[in-house]
């Protein structure tokens, strides 16, 4: 049974277009090698490299603190989404979310690059307290808490953001019901 002549066409199409590839390629390595001459240094001009360690981004919008029902003294801070991407060559380890030096959350990586944690898996947020309104201010702000958000890479090198958040001022009111012995 012969192959259908189609066959053969796209056969010899295919063997075309790798070698079209295969010589381009070539072309541009003799290109490079040729293009970089190599210019040893003057002996009265030191030389010296800058060693300047690369290390992983963080990107996390600002983060917000909001009252979801007054009169309970809970508020919750939270961010649209936290970002970490690795430097070329590197691995994300871990990433930690810290408020007022407390770790509140843990996030481990396995082999990957990048890590994203959008604001649905921390819903609905880090619980605080509000905090009462000063005496003297009519902001209406509470509490203010500093946050400090980690990522520590493959290469031992790690990457930090910092920021503080205000929240809304609130206070809880318990009300204890009058029980009397008889």
């Amino acid at each position: 049974m012969e192959p259908h002549p189609l066959f053969y066409k796209k056969v010899r199409v295919l063997w075309g277009v790798l070698g079209f590839v295969l010589l381009l390629g070539m072309g541009m390595v003799q290109v490079t090698r040729g293009g970089q001459a190599a210019v040893p240094p003057s002996p009265a001009v030191p030389q010296r490299q800058a060693a300047v360690p690369a290390i992983s981004f963080i990107d996390n919008p600002s983060a917000t603190c909001y009252r979801p029902k007054a009169g309970t003294g809970a508020c919750y801070i939270e961010w649209g989404y936290i970002n970490v991407t690795a430097d070329a060559g590197s691995y994300i380890i871990s990433m930690t979310v810290a408020i007022d030096n407390q770790v509140r959350a843990y996030h481990a990586g396995f082999f990957q690059t990048q890590m994203y944690i959008p604001a649905d898996m921390t819903a609905p947020g880090y619980r605080v307290t509000c905090g009462v309104p000063a005496p003297d201010s009519t902001t209406g702000l509470g509490n203010s808490y500093r946050y400090t958000i980690r990522a520590l890479e493959s290469s031992g090198l790690s990457a930090a953001s910092y920021g503080s958040v205000a929240c809304p001022a609130d206070v809880a009111h318990i009300f204890v019901p009058l029980i009397q012995k008889p």
